[in-house]
């Protein structure tokens, strides 16, 4: 009897986009859960590694629609377990 292959990370996690809503220089939310960046930090660095820490935890790269309410727009990226980015279409 021969064991069933597993799916491939991204089918098995659901590989839907982190929600991520960036407020202020220093607040946002991803998923819902609200997070802050230190003073004298930035949000973008805090989400960023966040979401890296995602996937590092996933063993693969974790998709994000990033709103930035400060600038009016939204981008989607696709962050890798060793913190490298890339832009989606």
């Amino acid at each position: 009897m021969t064991e069933p292959t597993p799916p491939p990370p991204a089918a098995s996690s659901g590989a839907s986009d982190a929600q991520v809503h960036v407020f202020s220089p220093n607040a946002g939310l991803i998923d819902g859960v609200p997070v802050t960046a230190p003073p004298y930090g930035d949000i973008q660095d805090v989400v960023l590694s966040i979401l890296q820490q995602r996937a590092q935890q996933l063993g693969a790269p974790t998709p994000a629609t990033i709103t930035d309410n400060r600038y009016g727009g939204a981008i989607r990226l696709l962050i890798h377990p060793d913190g490298t980015t890339e832009q989606l279409d």
